[in-house]
C-alpha cells in the first residue's frame, strides 16, 4: 500500500459494541465528529439485548450497522472489516470516545510516511469517580521496525495500547484477518502482536482517545483477568504458529508466558488445557524443554510481580 498523499486516505472507524447502550451515542457521536472529512463509520452490534440496536438505528445512513449473533470482540473486527470500505482502519471500543482530532492526525501520519501499517497511541483512562490517567506516553514519536526481532520471539519498543489506540492498514489486515473467533475478548493483543511483527509502524507520543474505567468493563475489571490473559494469549499464540510459521519462535514465546499465567491461575479451564495440549502437539520436540521451561520461569516471576492497574 502506497499512500502518498492525505487526499488518498480513507478512513474506517470499527466500532464494536455489546451491551454498553449507556456509551455507545457518546462514542457514534466521537466518529461522526471527527475533522477529517473521509471517514466512514461502521458500528457492529454483537447480539445486545439491551437497548443498542435502537441508538444505532436513530442514526440512519450517517453510519454502517451491523448488526449480528454473539460471538465475542474477534467475530465483531471480523465483521466489522468485512463491511469497510477505507484504506486505513481506527478500532474503537463502544466505551470509549475520540478526540475530535484523531483521524487528521492518523492520516497525517500515514500520508507522511507511505512505508508503515500500522499506528500506535496512548489513551487517557477516566475513571468513574472523575479520575483521569493517561496510559504510558512517549517522549517522542517513535517509527519503528520490529521485523527481525520478532522472528527471534522478541518485540522491543513500547507496549502496545488498548483497542482505542489501534489503527492498521487494510493490507495488513487482509492478512491478519479473519482471525480465530473463538477470541472473545480483548482480541486487540492479536491484532497488536501481528502487526508488530509483520509490518512498520509508529507509536505516536500523543493521547487521541479516552478509555472509559468502570465496574462493567468485560477485561479491565474483570477478577479473573489473570486466567483470561492466559486463555486469549495461548489462542493467539496457536493461530499465530499456525498462519505465520516465520513467527515460531515468538508464538512459542508467547505460547510460554500464556502457560506460566495459566499455572498461576490455579483454576482448571477446558479452553486453556485444549489449546496447550493441540499446540504442544504440533511443535517439534526438540522445541519443548524451552517451551516448559520459560514457562515455569515466567510463573514464577509473575507471582512476584507488582499488579497492574
Amino acid at each position: 500500500m502506497v499512500l502518498e498523499t492525505r487526499s488518498s486516505i480513507k478512513a474506517t472507524i470499527i466500532i464494536n459494541n455489546y451491551n454498553y447502550g449507556r456509551f455507545l451515542a457518546t462514542a457514534i457521536e466521537s466518529a461522526l465528529n471527527q475533522t477529517y472529512a473521509d471517514t466512514e463509520v461502521v458500528v457492529v452490534d454483537d447480539g445486545s439485548t439491551d437497548d443498542s440496536r435502537q441508538i444505532i438505528a436513530r442514526y440512519g445512513n450517517r453510519i454502517r450497522p451491523v448488526l449480528k449473533t454473539n460471538g465475542g470482540q474477534a467475530s465483531a473486527f471480523n465483521a466489522g472489516f468485512a463491511a469497510s470500505t477505507g484504506n486505513v482502519i481506527c478500532m474503537l471500543d463502544s466505551d470509549d470516545l475520540f478526540y475530535p482530532s484523531k483521524v487528521e492526525r492518523i492520516a497525517k501520519t500515514f500520508g507522511s510516511h507511505p512505508e508503515i501499517h500500522w499506528v500506535f497511541h496512548p489513551v487517557c483512562r477516566v475513571y468513574e469517580d472523575g479520575r483521569k490517567k493517561p496510559t504510558p506516553q512517549l517522549q517522542r514519536t517513535l517509527y519503528t521496525d520490529v521485523r527481525e526481532p520478532a522472528l527471534r520471539g522478541k518485540l522491543p519498543g513500547p507496549p502496545g495500547p488498548v483497542t482505542s489506540g489501534i489503527v492498521l492498514s487494510r493490507p495488513l489486515l487482509d492478512r491478519i484477518l479473519p482471525m480465530p473467533e473463538s477470541i472473545r475478548i480483548t482480541a486487540d493483543n492479536h491484532l497488536i502482536f501481528l502487526a508488530e511483527a509483520l509490518e512498520r509502524g509508529v507509536y505516536l507520543d500523543e493521547v487521541l482517545a479516552l478509555q472509559s474505567i468502570h465496574g462493567s468493563n468485560n477485561y479491565t475489571m474483570r477478577r479473573d483477568r489473570t486466567l483470561t490473559q492466559a486463555r486469549v494469549h495461548l489462542l493467539i499464540a496457536r493461530d499465530m504458529r499456525r498462519r505465520f510459521p516465520q513467527l515460531s519462535i515468538l508464538s512459542n514465546h508467547i505460547f510460554s508466558k500464556a502457560f506460566g499465567d495459566y499455572v498461576r491461575a490455579l483454576r482448571r479451564d477446558p479452553i486453556c488445557e485444549a489449546t496447550i495440549k493441540d499446540y504442544v502437539q504440533n511443535v517439534k520436540i526438540r522445541e519443548l524443554p524451552d517451551l516448559f521451561l520459560r514457562a515455569g520461569y515466567h510463573s514464577m516471576r509473575r507471582c512476584f510481580a507488582k499488579p497492574v492497574e
